[in-house]
């Protein structure tokens, strides 16, 4: 019988193909007493500190051996997980374990590890959530070199092979990459977790996140997979397999139009010029920015250099991260936006106050300002790194032009200390600010003074705007980019920008969806930045539409008063348009 599976879209394309149900063995892990003695503590350690270096020893030969063999699989990733092995907040947990437990190293890092996965999990934001199942893969590797055990056997394949497992650790990944699977499913895992990464890199299909996969789908399964909307449909009928062929056919179709696109520039139909830039979280992501097409950073989200880290970053620190970035993408401009603390991104080094809603409380620039020193600290590694490139900076949640005033004070004595070092830096950047909250709406004007650029953060306008907690289950149903307040919201915002000379651009979730495309073009704007996998799709969008259309759809958008009319609106108008892109817009 056919049956449907949900999940989320990690890699996209379509395959068909077998299951091959990749079950591991549980590991044992042993729990017994150690002698309540400093020699039997260090003893543990060392054996961890063994297994640790063997793991990352295995991993850096992967690594040479994709780059020896010029694999289409970046190494950048590879790199951010050997970080994870050195990660001092996992040290100090094992060792504090330790010290009160008195109990075996392999039962106390299994502990650790699954307590950092369960707390990246809980994460509202999706990047911390999607490292729990890296961690617990990373976890696992590390543990069988504890324990003396070597990666078990692979199961025999069939034709086309569509791996489906709990989870796959790296070097599990390129091993099936290498046996030629058609796709990947996972029980754990996000857009961002490496299953989806590498997945990407390799132009394979995955679906993640999909529960208790592995329970219900037996090896030599008939099995489609949709890695563009995140569907698995297991022991399809006749008619379900000729649909798929049809997609296929029709994904084959839109890829080589992609291709044909992606050295043409991004202009609508009369000529008018749209910008497309990338989203970065990390250092390792820049290879994604430099294939992607884009003209640059629109934002780059510094702080997870703050987070998983004993104390903050020094400034030399932080400058080689943001000099390399900005540098590497000369001339194109990177805005590099300030560390975004509080709500659920809480560095262990600073000091936290209990709050019943810590999305309403002290975060964003009100947390960096309450830290000048670690501000101050990071606005002159951005400085510096503005000789380099075209660099801009940007500040968070500011709600008002007191805020406005101690960022622009503090600025200036950051510069009045790069000269008095004799630094090198830029002292005519940018400077913008995000605008996520309704008082930012309404002070736009008056924001035009003191700054050049803002962009809109729709995530959380949206979430301010409609009074909705998009991490609660019982109302994140009605978190609606299609609200006519939003809509309203976005055209003044628009309109009051440029008025008053403020380039203005959209780097929220709205930007990198294709169903928005038109609608916030037709709202007037010509600078959306998104991620990098994302930009394609987008600029398919834009080199087959008119200005006139896309004015077209916002006005018709506005006039409806209900969510549910503007979102049934704009669906259609793009589906009638965009037979080829139909799937993205369900």
């Amino acid at each position: 019988m056919e049956i449907f599976y949900k999940g989320i879209p990690g890699s996209g394309s379509i395959a068909m193909g077998t299951a091959v149900v990749f079950l591991k063995s549980n590991l044992f892990v042993p729990r017994y007493s150690i002698a309540r003695n400093g020699e039997s503590i260090q003893k543990e350690i060392d054996k961890l500190e063994t297994a640790l270096e063997k793991t990352k020893d295995q991993l850096e030969e992967l690594k040479n051996e994709l780059i020896q063999n010029q694999s289409p699989l970046e190494t950048g990733y590879l790199d951010t997980t050997i970080l994870m092995l050195d990660d001092p907040l996992i040290r100090e947990r094992v060792a504090g374990k330790l010290s009160e437990s008195f109990l075996n190293i392999e039962w106390i890092f299994n502990e650790v590890i699954d307590e950092v996965a369960d707390e990246l999990g809980k994460s509202e934001d999706a990047y911390f959530s999607e490292r729990a199942p890296d961690v617990i893969s990373v976890g696992n590797r590390v543990l069988k070199n504890l324990l003396g055990r070597e990666e078990g056997s692979m199961p025999k394949f069939g034709k086309n092979p569509i791996v489906v497992a709990h989870t796959l650790s790296p070097l599990e990944v390129v091993s099936l990459y290498k046996r030629k699977v058609a796709a990947f499913i996972t029980e754990i895992g996000g857009r961002t977790s490496h299953v989806a990464i590498m997945a990407r890199d390799m132009r394979i299909p995955a679906v993640v996140g999909v529960e208790d996969i592995t329970r219900k789908v037996q090896t030599g399964d008939t099995m489609i997979v949709d890695g563009t909307i995140g569907t698995l449909i297991v022991n399809p009928e006749e008619d379900t397999i000729q649909l798929y062929r049809f997609k296929q056919e029709d994904q084959l179709h839109r890829d080589k139009k992609l291709k044909k696109i992606e050295k043409k520039p991004c202009v609508l139909k009369e000529g008018i010029e749209i910008n497309l830039l990338a989203n970065m979280d990390l250092e390792e992501e820049l290879h994604l920015v430099l294939n992607s097409g884009s003209i640059g950073v629109g934002l780059f989200r510094t702080e997870y250099i703050f987070l998983n880290r004993l104390e903050a970053p020094n400034e030399d620190e932080q400058f080689s991260i943001y000099k390399n970035i900005v540098r590497t993408l000369r001339p194109r401009e990177v805005t590099i936006r300030v560390i975004d603390i509080g709500g659920d991104k809480k560095p262990d080094y600073m000091k936290y106050v209990k709050e019943t809603n810590p999305f309403l409380g002290l975060r964003g620039i009100r947390y960096a300002l309450s830290y000048p020193h670690i501000l101050k600290t990071q606005m002159k590694a951005i400085l510096r790194a503005g000789a380099w490139g075209k660099a801009r900076i940007m500040f968070p949640m500011v709600n008002d032009l007191d805020e406005m005033q101690r960022i622009l004070l503090l600025m200036e004595e950051c510069k009045r200390e790069l000269e008095e070092r004799k630094e090198k830096y830029n002292a005519d950047i940018p400077v913008g600010i995000m605008v996520e909250t309704p008082s930012s709406v309404l002070l736009l004007d008056r924001f035009a003074e003191q700054a050049s650029f803002v962009s809109v953060g729709t995530n959380d306008l949206i979430q301010y705007t409609l009074a909705i907690d998009r991490g609660n289950g019982m109302v994140a149903g009605e978190f609606d980019p299609m609200h006519p307040a939003i809509l309203r919201s976005l055209k003044m915002i628009q309109t009051v920008a440029v008025k008053n000379g403020m380039e203005v651009s959209i780097c929220g979730e709205m930007a990198g969806d294709p169903l928005y495309t038109l609608l916030l073009i037709g709202l007037g704007y010509r600078k959306l930045s998104m991620s990098a996998m994302g930009i394609p799709i987008v600029k398919s969008v834009i080199i087959d539409s008119s200005l006139e259309s896309a004015r077209q759809i916002a006005e018709k958008a506005l006039s409806f008063n209900l969510k549910r009319e503007v979102g049934r609106y704009v669906r259609d108008e793009m589906i009638s348009r965009f037979k080829y892109l139909e799937d993205y817009f369900r």
